[in-house]
């Protein structure tokens, strides 16, 4: 449940901290003092939608933080470790941030998380049930999720496989559309492909083969000076020039004039050695000079070859690359798609008889769903008429049609599901939209979630402002159903009406003041005469010396606290 709910600079809130307790915890108020801000406020730490408009006029960013306990709720737990968060003792803590430009970042326990992953927590902890859900009943579309919200496991199994198989259905058809608009314009895309083909097959581009005419080409282009300069390096090692002594010869006597001292002095030696391994270096590389210029074959005719070839090489870069690599890869998928294209007609056949398939397996599954849509729609049915009975509507009935046709197929299978409802004894059944008040669409929408609160078990529900359109006894025995889910788990209720606000376990006045000229709204707890004080308002009594209106505050307060006694809180702390 919900322990405790922390605001700074959210709206006209400058900072507040507003604890909450197990059973029925109504919120009243003048209108306009800030009720469905404290609401807006729970919707936002359980993931809902961060808008710059809710940062107090003057500030950076708004802050709400909640504080949850957990204790007898294995589903939150299973979902924290499998999501890796840590707890402990049983608390939970969810924050958001909204900056001025309307980011927002989320928080668990400090672990920063994605605004999916509080959904799917927050689905866990509270649900709120707000004047626009109220709005939702009016439209036929969205009844079949009203009552898909009712099944139990079994259902919701077959719910989930049901759309599993229509979406790989409609994957398969989208693939199989694709091809389809392929196969228009194939030959036209194969004669494209059949011309990129044979260009690069007659390229016949080598992978490193850019480089290498690269190399050969300056080779080419120095063809003369590379002669001349491998000749006369090696004739003057080992030949001369006419006019001087050839290097390696000169070198040798030198040698040879040092070996007559060498044993003197260990310094002679050294140098001995060193100018011998001079004669041999200088002997190989004058090898190997006239082995590169004897081996060196280059026709300066090649080069006009090397060119072209580069010239083939760039218009192909040019085309379809920029490098060989990068062409080699194009001409790999223009064979690949060739090779599709080819084989287009087997491949749209095979889809079609895949997607047939896929098809027949939804409509087996989606039969199925119908089947037990329609066992549960019959049970619904039974449960809220019960249910309205208990709001004074002892004499409504209520329906739920189910039409299948395989033409209407989507993800929650081949049904169109509509709500009808015979208000009163002897009309004919019509439409909930045109037929149902704003107190009848409330009390409707309150027997459905007393319905679903009996699978669901979520452990906190916020109900703004249920009693939209009702008064009277109705009002006393929507407050009394309120109790009723109340005993159960936390409920918090936005009320005008003195019915539901009497039936309360705690009570909270919202109101607002000027602070130098800045508007505050703040959250106060009432205690036994302030709340009598409280009551006299809703009732209509604006004197506070008033005595009557106070007496009957009292007297009220007195028959819901004997009720709430005859109907006692599950866990006994409300």
């Amino acid at each position: 449940m919900l322990q405790q709910l922390f605001i700074r600079n959210f709206a006209l809130i400058e900072e507040m901290v507003i604890p909450f307790h197990p059973g029925l915890t109504v919120l009243s108020g003048e209108t306009g003092a800030g009720k469905s801000i404290v609401v807006d406020a729970v919707s936002l730490v359980l993931g809902g939608k961060a808008d710059r408009d809710m940062v107090r006029r003057g500030c950076d960013k708004a802050y709400v933080e909640g504080t949850f306990t957990t204790a007898n709720q294995p589903a939150v737990c299973v979902f924290l470790q499998q999501e890796g968060m840590e707890q402990e003792d049983d608390i939970l803590v969810i924050s958001r941030d909204i900056n001025h430009n309307g980011r927002s970042t989320c928080r668990v326990n400090g672990t920063l998380v994605n605004l999916q992953i509080l959904k799917a927590l927050a689905s866990l902890l509270m649900e709120i049930h707000g004047q626009h859900e109220h709005q939702a009943l009016l439209s036929d579309e969205n009844h079949i999720q009203f009552l898909d919200s009712l099944g139990d496991e079994g259902y919701f199994q077959t719910l989930a496989q049901t759309s599993d198989l229509y979406h790989t259905y409609r994957q398969q058809q989208r693939d199989y559309d694709a091809l389809q608009r392929e196969n228009e314009y194939r030959q036209e895309r194969l004669d494209r492909l059949y011309r990129q083909k044979k260009e690069l097959d007659q390229a016949n581009l080598q992978d490193g083969e850019e480089e290498e005419l690269i190399k050969n080409r300056d080779l080419l282009r120095n063809s003369d000076k590379i002669n001349r300069a491998l000749k006369s390096a090696a004739s003057l090692l080992s030949e001369g020039d006419g006019q001087q002594d050839a290097a390696l010869p000169l070198v040798k006597q030198a040698v040879q004039a040092m070996q007559e001292i060498t044993g003197i002095q260990a310094e002679f030696d050294e140098l001995t050695q060193k100018m011998d391994g001079l004669y041999f270096e200088l002997e190989d590389i004058a090898y190997s000079l006239q082995k590169r210029h004897h081996a060196l074959d280059l026709d300066g005719s090649q080069l006009d070859d090397v060119e072209a070839r580069l010239d083939v090489i760039k218009r192909m870069e040019k085309k379809y690359g920029t490098s060989i690599s990068e062409v080699l890869m194009h001409q790999q998928k223009v064979e690949a798609e060739i090779a599709k294209y080819e084989n287009l007609d087997d491949q749209i056949e095979q889809l079609k008889l895949l997607s047939e398939r896929s098809m027949g397996d939804y409509l087996r599954q989606a039969k199925n769903l119908s089947a037990l849509r329609y066992e549960l729609a019959q049970a619904t049915q039974k449960k809220i008429e019960k249910e309205l009975s208990q709001l004074n509507m002892p004499a409504a009935r209520f329906y739920i049609q189910i039409d299948s046709d395989e033409n209407q197929a989507s993800s929650r299978g081949i049904d169109k599901v509509a709500f009808y409802i015979a208000a009163n004894k002897g009309e004919e059944k019509k439409p909930l939209s045109k037929t149902a008040s704003g107190g009848e669409l409330s009390r409707i929408m309150l027997a459905i979630k007393s319905v679903s609160s009996e699978r669901t078990m979520v452990p906190s529900m916020v109900f703004d402002e249920v009693d939209a359109g009702i008064s009277g006894r109705t009002a006393t025995v929507v407050a009394e159903k309120m109790w009723d889910i109340a005993r159960y788990r936390q409920v918090i209720c936005v009320t005008h009406l003195q019915q539901i606000a009497v039936m309360a376990s705690s009570h909270a006045l919202v109101r607002k003041h000027e602070d130098k000229e800045r508007t505050k709204t703040e959250v106060q707890y009432l205690d036994g005469n302030e709340r009598a004080q409280e009551i006299a308002r809703l009732l209509g009594e604006t004197r506070k010396s008033d005595v009557s209106g106070i007496q009957h505050a009292v007297s009220l307060l007195r028959d819901a606290e004997a009720y709430r006694m005859q109907h006692p809180a599950n866990d006994g702390d409300a």
